[in-house]
This record gives C-alpha cells, structure tokens and sequence, in this order.
C-alpha cells in the first residue's frame, strides 16, 4: 500500500513539475560556475548566451520585465543557447566582465564551448530585434574561424584588404583594438576608400593615438563634414574622441608632458570653435594636473573656473537651459523627430535644467579635485562653497559625498556623517550602488 502511494505521489509531483514546466515563459538561465556552464556548451554543442548586467542598470531591469520573459525570445533562446545571467560586479561576473573587455550594460555575448566570442549585442531592444540578433549570432557560429588562424595568417604575411578587415572585425568582436593591424589595412586600401562608411567605421572601432595615419584621415574628413551622412559623421567624431582618450590615457601613464601638449595641439586642429577648443582644453589640462596630483595647476584652473560659474545666478542658468531646450527642440523639428515619442519627452526634460546640471557637474568637480589635492584652510572653505552651490542646483549622492568629505577634512566631522548618511539614503532611493558611499562612511567616522 505504501509503496502504491509513492507511486500515485511522484506521479502526481512529475505531472505538476511538467504542468510548470510547459507554462514557464521566456529565457530560462542555467546556474553553476562558468566552468561547467562551458562543459555544458560542449556536450550539447550549443552557443552560450551570456546577459551580463548590473544591479544599477535601468536598461538590463527592462530587458528582464520586457523581453527575457517572452514567449518567443524564451522558446528561441532555450532551443538554441545554454542561456546564462552574469551580474559584472560580483564573484566570477567581475573576471569575465574583464576578460570579455565589457564597457556597457546590459551587453549581450555569444559564445562557443572554448570560450571564444563569435557574436556580440549592447543595450535595450525590442523582442523583434533581439531574437534577429539570436540568428546573426548563430550564423556567426557557424562562420567562426579561431583567432589563431587569423592571427597566423597575419604573422606569416598576409596583408590583403579583405583578410584585415576581417581580422580588425574579429578584434573589434574580443573587445580588442588593434592600431597596428589598422595601419596595415590603410595601406591596403586606395586612398578614394577612406571617405567610405566602412573604412570611417573600422578605423573608429580600432584607432590608437592621435600620431597615426587613421588621426588625420578622420581629421581631415572634418573638412566635408557637413556633407557626410549622419552614421559618417558619428564614426569621425566618434574615432577623433576615442583617439584623444588613448593619447590622453598613454600621457597619463607614462607622464609625459610633450605627448599631452602634442594632444592639446590635436585638440585645436579638431575643435569646432575656439570656445568649443578652450572648454576641451580646460577640461584635459584640469583631469591631467587632477590625475597626476599637480595642485599648482589643478588651483590655478579650478579656482578662476569655480568664480566664474559661482558669479552665475539662478535666472541666468534657467534662461540658459531654455535656449539650449528651444534649439534642442527646433533642430528635432527641423530633423522630423517625432515630438510625442517617449524619448524626445525626456530629453526635453532633461533639457530644461540642463545649464543647472552641467554647472552643478563643474563645482562638484572641482570641489573634489580640492578636496583631493589641496590642505589650506582656506581654500578648502572655498571649495565647501562650490559644493553646496553644487547640491542647491543639482542634489546627488556623488556631490553629498564631496560636501561630506570636505566637512570631514575641515573638522566638521558630526556634520560630515550626517551628510554622508543622507547620500547613502539618496543612493539607495536613486537605485544606485552604494558600496562605495559606506566605505567613504566608514573613513569619516575613522577620521
């Protein structure tokens, strides 16, 4: 009789567990380590896919309520992947997020049973568009040829434009950038090809630093600007800013002073107006003296700054933010943007304080780098005084935590906690990590 009841008891478990099973929607994540996440891949001979998010990121939480539970993205991704969900900032997340050089979220990564990428997608889709990016990850699968191969190839000599141009693509795929391989391909190609929206994308992908041959096709192309399309003109700006951070980054490390003026020169040649060039400059010139701990110059810079943008009072920022709305508003109108789309509401949102904003950035900034950097009494008072300007524009947990840190380092610490507390409280509303604003805590109330 009791071995009868077992019996009528799993059966009736299995028929509920399939009855679930079967009524399950959307994508279903596997869970273990990623060793055995790979294992698996092999023995089924499937992809893997891979969401890697964060915890912070809004675009990843609509992916996950919008898309993720779908019926047809589910039955797809079940069919085809071993699905798996990686938080970038926890555990094994943060080894792969650096292995697989992931610069945003949510990022979406196809991979093969090696641990090879053969297709990658970034940022919030419609369900339409992301099981389109399933089949050009599972035809990209089936195309794949190893990174070694090509990677032999160029080494035993192999320079024909079409090679290059997969190989740089490849790169591009590892998250890599490849300067080299670039000045290759450019060689490769007639002179005529480099005004061409793929040859201006390709060298934006993988650009290296402003001394290069790609530097000065994009800076060049400024010239007929005007006259490009919009994807043209994206791939130029994006590639020259791009080559700007390498340079900045290779003068940073390697503290040379004359490559950082070579790119503040570089900085002018690409500069649409000599504001626009004095705002750029400004901003190099303050992070390198920020990042190389130089207080002279980070003084001199902040200080005559931080009068200029303190003297601005409340009316003249919001007629500030109303000119840039309306000019925002009539270039849209002008492009034929729809005026009722969610996303054109909330960058007219965003507009109408963004003066305020912008010079709430500025004096929090500079406040920090004072806090950072300088030890008189006086000039710390200073920069208190930029901070709270900074939070009655625009209150955030990144300018509550300077205000706090200032108090701290002034002596003011009962004051300081306070304010570091009433960040952490503003972080947590804003769905903001705060880890780092605990830590910060922690310090003042050591101090």
């Amino acid at each position: 009789m009791r071995k009868a009841m077992k019996k009528i008891y799993y059966l009736l478990y299995w028929i509920a567990y399939t009855a679930y099973a079967n009524d399950t929607k959307g994508i279903t994540f596997s869970e273990g380590t990623w060793a055995q996440i790979l294992s698996e891949a092999k023995s089924q001979r499937k992809l893997i896919f891979i969401d890697m998010y964060t915890t912070w990121c809004a675009p990843c939480k609509v992916m996950d309520r919008n898309v993720f539970t779908n019926t047809e993205v589910g039955e797809k991704f079940n069919a085809s992947f071993i699905n798996y969900k990686v938080d970038a900032e926890k555990g094994e997340g943060n080894t792969l997020a650096k292995k697989y050089s992931i610069s945003g979220y949510p990022t979406y990564l196809f991979i093969n049973a090696e641990g090879d990428v053969v297709y990658r997608a970034i940022g919030s889709m419609s369900a339409q568009k992301f099981m389109s990016e399933a089949d050009k990850a599972l035809q990209a699968g089936i195309d794949y040829k190893p990174i070694a191969a090509l990677e032999k190839d160029f080494e035993a000599g192999r320079r024909d434009a079409e090679f290059l141009h997969e190989f740089l693509k490849r790169k591009k795929l590892n998250g890599e950038q490849n300067a080299l391989i670039l000045d290759e391909y450019l060689k490769a190609i007639p002179v005529s090809a480099h005004k061409t929206e793929k040859v201006l994308m390709i060298i934006s992908e993988n650009i290296g630093m402003i001394d290069t041959k790609a530097f000065e096709i994009l800076a060049n192309a400024l010239d007929r600007f005007m006259n490009m399309t919009p994807e043209q003109q994206k791939f130029v700006l994006d590639g020259i800013s791009k080559a700007k951070r390498n340079t900045f980054k290779k003068a940073i490390e390697s503290a040379d002073k004359e490559l950082f003026e070579r790119l503040i020169s570089a900085v002018r040649q690409t500069s649409y107006s000599e504001a626009g060039f004095e705002a750029e400059e400004r901003q190099f010139r303050l992070d390198f003296a920020k990042i190389t701990r130089d207080a002279g110059n980070f003084r001199m810079i902040a200080s005559k700054e931080g009068a200029r943008l303190m003297e601005k009072t409340n009316e003249q920022l919001a007629e500030e933010s109303q000119q840039k709305t309306e000019r925002f508003i009539q270039g849209a109108k002008a492009k034929g943007i729809k005026d009722n789309t969610m996303q054109y509401l909330s960058a007219v949102e965003d507009m109408k304080s963004s003066a305020e904003k912008l010079t709430s950035f500025h004096l929090n900034e500079y406040a920090w780098g004072y806090f950072q950097l300088i030890e008189n009494k006086e000039e710390l008072e200073t920069a208190l005084k930029w901070s709270e300007r900074s939070i009655e524009l625009f209150k955030s947990p990144v300018n509550l935590d300077t205000y706090a840190n200032l108090l701290s380092k002034l002596g003011r610490r009962k004051e300081a906690i306070r304010t570091e507390k009433a960040a952490i409280k503003l972080a947590k509303k804003q769905g903001i990590e705060t880890k780092e604003l605990k830590l910060a805590l922690k310090e003042i109330k050591r101090r």
